[in-house]
């Protein structure tokens, strides 16, 4: 799980502690930025990180902000 997190801060993401865990937020910092979930005892931890990493890398707004660097 932390190395799941520890991937989605590299790629620019924020971390905010909620509940148990937490919830991740991308870049896009608004009403329609991207957000996941963090659970802190997940049934299946593997499947659970893989999820978040899956969500960092599918964020459209990481593309947009590589797009506009152009």
């Amino acid at each position: 799980m932390e190395a799941a997190v520890a991937y989605a801060e590299a790629k620019g993401w924020t971390w905010r502690k909620m509940g148990h865990w937490g919830r991740l937020f991308c870049a896009h910092a608004d009403r329609d930025g991207c957000r996941v979930g963090v659970n802190g005892t997940p049934r299946v931890p593997f499947h659970h990180a893989e999820q978040i990493r899956r969500a960092v890398d599918r964020c459209p707004h990481d593309r947009e902000s590589n797009d506009e660097d152009l």
